[in-house]
C-alpha cells in the first residue's frame, strides 16, 4: 500500500472518530443541559407566579399572573382542588409537595412536576411536558446519523486531495532517482525548485549529493587517467632502456647509461606512487601525523640548503628571511616536505638566472610561510585550479624537462588542511608567484 493511501486511511479514520466522540459528547451533555434548563424555566415560573399571588383571610387575589410561558403550565390549588390557572388534561395527577422536583409518568410521557405553598393548603404547581426535551435528543440523532457519513466522506476525499497535493513532489523524486539509477548519466538532478517543506529539503539534499558525487566520480576518472598516464611513460621508458643495455652487453659505458636512465625513472616512479599514495591516505583521513614542537625558521634554513644544488643546476638565487622563535607543534617531516614541494616548484618554473626567496615570520596567531619567485607565473584563468591533482597550468610547465607529476601543490594543501591550516597563491602571468602558507602557533602554556 502507498503512504498515500496509507495518510488517507488514517486521516478519515482519526476524522470519524472525532466526529463520533464529538456526537456523543452531545449527545451525553446535551440532554442533561437540555433537563437542567428545563428546570430553571420551572423554578423561574414557579417563583414568578408566587410574587404575583396573594393570599389574606383565606381569600386568594392574583395580579396578572402569566399561567402559561415558555413551555409551562402555573395552576393554581386549593387543598387538592384546581381553582385558577392551566393544567393539562393528559397530565398524571401527583400529591403535592413543595419544593421537591417530581419527574410523574403518564400516558402523555414524563412530566416535571414544582409545587410551591403559599398558605395552608394552597400550592402553586408548574408543570413541564419533558417529551419536548427528548424531541430535541431525537432530532439531534437523526441529524448525527444523516451528517456522520457525509462527514466522513468529505473527509476522506479532502484528504486525498491534500495529501495528492503535497505528495506530488514525492512523486517527481521518486520518477527522476529511477531515471538516474536506470542510467549512467549521474548529471540529471531533481531540480524541485525553491521550497521550505521536507520533500524540497530532502530533493536539495539529494541533489547536493549527487553533485558530489558526480564530482567525486569525474575526479576519479580524470585521477586514473592522469596516473595511467604519468606511470606509461617511465615504464616505456624503462623497457626501452632494458633493450637498449641487452644490445650493449659487451660495452660497460652503454650499460651505464641505460642503468642510470633505468634508475632515475625507476626514481620518478617511486616518487609518483609515493604521492599517490599520500593523497589517498588523506583522502580515506588515515593521514598519520606525528606531532611535536620546534622552529620553523631553522627547519625552513635547512630545507633551503638542501635545495641549493638544484638551484645552482637552473643559476637560481635562494634566499631566507624568516623570524626568531616561530614554535609550532606539527609534524616536522610533513611540514618540511610542504617546503621542499614549494621552494622545488619555484625552482623548477623559475627563470634561468632568476631569484626565489623563503619568508617564515608570525602574524596573530598564525605561522606564516611564503614562498616568492620571479618565475612564468599562473595565468587568472588556471589560479584556482593549481592545487588540483595533476593539473599544469600552461604549456610552458608541461613543456619543462623537469616538470613532475603535477602532485606537489595537492600534496602541500593536503597536509595543511591535516594540520588545521590554510594555503594561497598570488601570481602575475610572467613575473612571479607568491605562495603563501598558514598554520597554527603553539600555543604557550
Amino acid at each position: 500500500m502507498t503512504i498515500k493511501k496509507r495518510i488517507v486511511i488514517w486521516y478519515t479514520i482519526w476524522m470519524a472518530f472525532l466526529v463520533i466522540i464529538t456526537l456523543l459528547v452531545l449527545f451525553s451533555g446535551g440532554g442533561a443541559i437540555a433537563r437542567r434548563e428545563a428546570i430553571e424555566n420551572l423554578e423561574e415560573a414557579v417563583n414568578d407566579a408566587a410574587e404575583d399571588i396573594m393570599v389574606r383571610d383565606g381569600r386568594i387575589r392574583m395580579d396578572d399572573v402569566s399561567f402559561y410561558d415558555d413551555g409551562v403550565y402555573i395552576s393554581i390549588w386549593d387543598n387538592g382542588s384546581f381553582f385558577e390557572g392551566r393544567f393539562p388534561d393528559d397530565a398524571p395527577d401527583a400529591e403535592f409537595r413543595s419544593g421537591v422536583l417530581q419527574s410523574p409518568v403518564g400516558e402523555s410521557g414524563t412530566w416535571y412536576y414544582l409545587d410551591l405553598e403559599i398558605a395552608d393548603g394552597i400550592f402553586i404547581r408548574g408543570a413541564y411536558r419533558s417529551y419536548d426535551m427528548g424531541l430535541f435528543v431525537s432530532s439531534m440523532q437523526i441529524l448525527a446519523f444523516i451528517l456522520l457519513p457525509l462527514v466522513v466522506i468529505l473527509a476522506a476525499f479532502g484528504g486525498y486531495i491534500i495529501v495528492r497535493r503535497s505528495l506530488k513532489p514525492a512523486e517527481k523524486v521518486i520518477t527522476t532517482a529511477g531515471e538516474i539509477a536506470g542510467s549512467d548519466d549521474l548529471s540529471k538532478r531533481i531540480a524541485l525548485g525553491e521550497g521550505k517543506d521536507e520533500i524540497h529539503q530532502m530533493a536539495s539534499a539529494f541533489d547536493s549529493m549527487l553533485d558530489r558525487i558526480e564530482n567525486a566520480f569525474e575526479k576519479e576518472q580524470q585521477f586514473t587517467s592522469d596516473a595511467s598516464h604519468e606511470l606509461r611513460t617511465p615504464i616505456a621508458v624503462i623497457l626501452a632502456e632494458t633493450d637498449y643495455a641487452g644490445g650493449y652487453t659487451g660495452d660497460e659505458e652503454k650499460m651505464k647509461e641505460a642503468l642510470s636512465i633505468i634508475s632515475r625513472q625507476a626514481e620518478k616512479m617511486s616518487g609518483l606512487v609515493s604521492e599517490l599514495l599520500t593523497l589517498a591516505r588523506s583522502d580515506k583521513g588515515t593521514l598519520q601525523l606525528h606531532p611535536e614542537t620546534f622552529d620553523l625558521g631553522e627547519l625552513g634554513e635547512m630545507v633551503l640548503s638542501t635545495m641549493e644544488e638544484k638551484a645552482s643546476e637552473r643559476h637560481i638565487m635562494l634566499s631566507a628571511k624568516t623570524a626568531p622563535d616561530v614554535m609550532i607543534e606539527a609534524d616536522q617531516g610533513m611540514i618540511a616536505r610542504v617546503m621542499i614541494n614549494l621552494i622545488s616548484n619555484a625552482i623548477t618554473y623559475g627563470r634561468e638566472n632568476g631569484w626565489a626567496i623563503l619568508r617564515i615570520n608570525a602574524r596573530n596567531d598564525e605561522a606564516v610561510i611564503e614562498v616568492e619567485d620571479d618565475g612564468i607565473g599562473i595565468s587568472r584563468e588556471h589560479i584556482d585550479k593549481i592545487w588540483d591533482r595533476f593539473f599544469q597550468s600552461d604549456s610552458s610547465r608541461n613543456s619543462s624537462a623537469s616538470s613532475g607529476a603535477g602532485l606537489g601543490l595537492s600534496i602541500v594543501k593536503e597536509i595543511v588542511l591535516a594540520h588545521g591550516g590554510s594555503v594561497g597563491v598570488e601570481s602575475i602571468l610572467g613575473k612571479g608567484s607568491v605562495f603563501t602558507v598558514k598554520l597554527p602557533l603553539k600555543q604557550s602554556k
